[in-house]
């Protein structure tokens, strides 16, 4: 259903866990988190696609901020999201912070996520990392 809407719309990674936004029974949003485990340990966004009919409303911003909360909360562990989406990075998402401004990886090796970005339109745009900002994190400095 949302694979039409999202420019990466090959199969998801295995293992990742997938949530749903419902309005009136109606699926409107889909969020797709991935538990990375390598020298770092931490979970990132794979997909984040809303209905086009929902864009502009701000149901990606909520699901994508409680599903963040969510896993850091429970986790303790870093939750970031890779976006070229405008929308995302000059959303004024106060809970989220810049990790690195760049062009997407080419990848080190062949996997099929990397051939994904090496051939998706997202190789030619900018895009940011966001690093998301715990709630009990965001007290400690003096944010809220």
């Amino acid at each position: 259903m949302f694979r039409n809407y999202h420019y990466l719309n090959g199969s998801l990674g295995a293992g990742v866990r997938c949530y749903c936004a419902v309005y009136q029974n109606k699926p409107i949003a889909f969020i797709a988190v991935a538990a990375v485990r390598m020298k770092a340990k931490y979970f990132r966004v794979s997909r984040l696609v809303v209905l086009p009919d929902y864009q502009g409303i701000g149901v990606g911003k909520r699901l994508l901020n409680y599903i963040a909360e969510l896993y850091t909360s429970q986790t303790k562990m870093p939750f970031y999201i890779l976006t070229s989406n405008p929308q995302i990075i000059r959303g004024h998402l106060g809970n989220w912070k810049i990790a690195r401004i760049g062009h997407a990886s080419k990848g080190r090796n062949d996997s099929r996520i990397n051939d994904e970005i090496k051939n998706s339109l997202s190789r030619k745009r900018l895009s940011v990392s966001l690093k998301y900002i715990a709630r009990s994190n965001r007290k400690a400095l003096g944010s809220e």
